[in-house]
């Protein structure tokens, strides 16, 4: 997933278009595994069906699944749509409602960072997740500077 600028009042944060295509190849030949293992499960020597349901699942999230981030400096929004061949939510941010950008880590297991729309009711909005913590800082940047509000780090340093 990476933070890019499309023309002077339009960016978006998306998943590059060649690993999106390779992770539905990817995907696609699950879902086709998984639905031929859901039509054979009458058989005694077969997965059972919870198998062959969790693999139809992992082939229908990474073939149809996907998230996007737009910024529109015209409309002076943000819509964040994560859909699945149907929308599971389409959500739209006034950037007057928005009073910035926080990078932080994010609470769990693994060390990742989120970069997170600060709402004017202090309310945190994610917006993108990383791996690397570099990358998250200089994405918070770019985002906050794209439409002109402030940014604030909350990661520590190495």
């Amino acid at each position: 997933m990476y933070f890019k600028k499309l023309s002077q009042d339009k960016a978006v944060y998306r998943q590059p278009r060649l690993a999106k295509l390779l992770l539905a190849l990817l995907c696609g030949f699950f879902l086709a595994i998984g639905l031929l293992n859901v039509s054979m499960s009458a058989k005694a020597d077969s997965l059972p069906i919870w198998v062959s349901g969790f693999i139809c699942w992992l082939g229908w999230s990474g073939t149809f699944g996907g998230y996007v981030c737009r910024f529109d400096l015209s409309a002076q929004t943000i819509q964040l749509k994560a859909s699945s061949l149907y929308t599971i939510f389409n959500r739209v941010y006034a950037l007057s409602n928005i009073k910035g950008f926080r990078a932080m880590p994010s609470k769990g297991v693994f060390s990742h960072y989120r970069v997170y729309a600060v709402l004017n009711d202090d309310t945190h909005v994610a917006i993108a997740n990383y791996k690397a913590r570099a990358r998250a800082i200089d994405d918070c940047k770019q985002m906050a500077d794209f439409v002109g509000k402030p940014h604030q780090i909350s990661i520590a340093p190495l």
